[in-house]
């Protein structure tokens, strides 16, 4: 909300309270989180790797594996790198990417800004992340949830094309939730009729099990999708400062053949869902700032009996 010049806040206190007092917690949070030392690293990181700082692959819910690891610091990255492997195939794996917001569309935009950990518990996913780049309005101060935004790439949800962007390479899933990824842009018209769910990224720097070799090595917050259609396995990770080619090479070698970064920076960020078995429900790192849309899987909890 923009303030007019002659809204006269001085007479009126309840406009101040109402108005101006989320952006200053807005302000006053985003200034925290800049200055705070170690700002961008993992929330609560004990209760997902153990004391070395590493995690090896357990799944913590039918067909959803999660993994982290500390990376050596090199001029490539350092901290932590978080990973789930998700078997599509297993029963009761269901896939959700956030929808077009009505009235975000009758306002000329498309979605509503929202903190992962919002949408994972509303959605009652077992892992989400954020998804792809975006623009938003007020943008003169720190996102709010609630903000109009629009996205960038291409997205679908549940059949629904949100836009058509002529420099998305898109990674979309049928209704079996066999993956695809093309490297080449943007989405056919076939693809796009053939799509349930689908993300869209810049650049597929992971294609047949390859890291391309122009993939830079500067490090950042960064976020990650991947795919092995052969397997049917779908692959998420979030680091917290990671080169493009170090991030992609580590799904590489956990079995990932193609894939391609998603938003990264502030956006970045990873959530686990409540009842996974082996680690806490929770933020892994990020969670902070709302993002347009979001990836997010649903899956049985372990040990749960099969309805009938």
């Amino acid at each position: 909300m923009l303030i007019s010049a002659h809204t006269d806040c001085k007479a009126n206190p309840t406009f101040i309270r109402s108005a101006l007092f989320p952006h200053l917690i807005a302000l006053l949070t985003f200034g925290i989180m800049s200055l705070m030392p170690g700002a961008d690293a993992e929330l609560g990181i004990g209760s997902f790797c153990d004391g070395l700082g590493h995690q090896a692959g357990t799944e913590i819910f039918e067909g959803i594996t999660y993994g982290c690891e500390r990376l050596k610091s090199t001029d490539e990255g350092s901290g932590f790198l978080h990973w789930t492997r998700i078997d599509l195939t297993a029963p009761g794996i269901e896939l959700f990417v956030t929808s077009l917001d009505p009235e975000a569309v009758r306002n000329g935009w498309q979605y509503r800004l929202r903190r992962v950990t919002d949408v994972l518990d509303e959605q009652d996913l077992a892992v989400a992340i954020n998804a792809s780049l975006f623009t938003r309005s007020a943008n003169w101060r720190p996102a709010l949830s609630g903000d109009f935004a629009k996205g960038v790439e291409t997205v679908v949800a549940n059949h629904v094309v949100s836009h058509v962007w002529e420099h998305t390479y898109l990674l979309w899933f049928d209704d079996e939730l066999t993956p695809h990824l093309r490297g080449s842009k943007p989405p056919t018209p076939t693809e796009l009729i053939s799509a349930k769910w689908g993300v869209g990224g810049q650049g597929v720097w992971l294609w047949d099990g390859q890291v391309w070799s122009g993939s830079h090595r500067n490090p950042d917050a960064r976020t990650a999708i991947a795919i092995n259609q052969r397997r049917r396995l779908l692959f998420l990770a979030v680091g917290s400062h990671v080169s493009p080619r170090l991030m992609l090479q580590t799904l590489a070698d956990l079995g990932a053949m193609d894939g391609m970064l998603l938003d990264g920076g502030s956006s970045t960020s990873m959530v686990i869902g409540e009842g996974a078995k082996g680690v806490q429900g929770g933020v892994v790192y990020g969670g902070w700032r709302p993002v347009a849309t979001h990836l997010g899987v649903r899956a049985r909890r372990l040990g749960d009996s099969i309805p009938p």
